[in-house]
């Protein structure tokens, strides 16, 4: 039970962070190229790109997260279908969101 209040602290300082950081950017133009610190400056082709590259850090962290036993195997199955629909909701709303905005342009 210990590691859920963990994985809660880590969830809610990310969302703080995202939220504060969505506030600040708010407004600023995107960037398509060059070095972005930010996930939130960066363009919705760029942000499809970096969810792309997701891909291999989740399928990475779930085989430690196997490895380490903490979960039983229905809780590896619901990480497991989380880190899919994490993956490919992020991935098809930025794609979504790219070419809506090509469309636009």
């Amino acid at each position: 039970m210990e590691i859920y209040g963990y994985l809660i602290v880590s969830l809610i300082a990310v969302l703080a962070a995202n939220l504060v950081m969505k506030f600040i950017l708010k407004g600023k133009a995107k960037k398509d190229k060059g070095f972005v610190l930010f996930y939130q400056g960066l363009s919705y082709r760029r942000r499809f790109i970096r969810a792309l590259w997701g891909i291999p850090f989740m399928a990475v962290m779930y085989v430690i997260i196997y490895q380490l036993n903490v979960f039983t195997e229905m809780q590896l199955q619901i990480v497991a279908v989380a880190f899919v629909f994490m993956v490919l909701g992020d991935a098809g709303y930025n794609y979504y969101r790219w070419k809506k905005e090509e469309r636009i342009a």
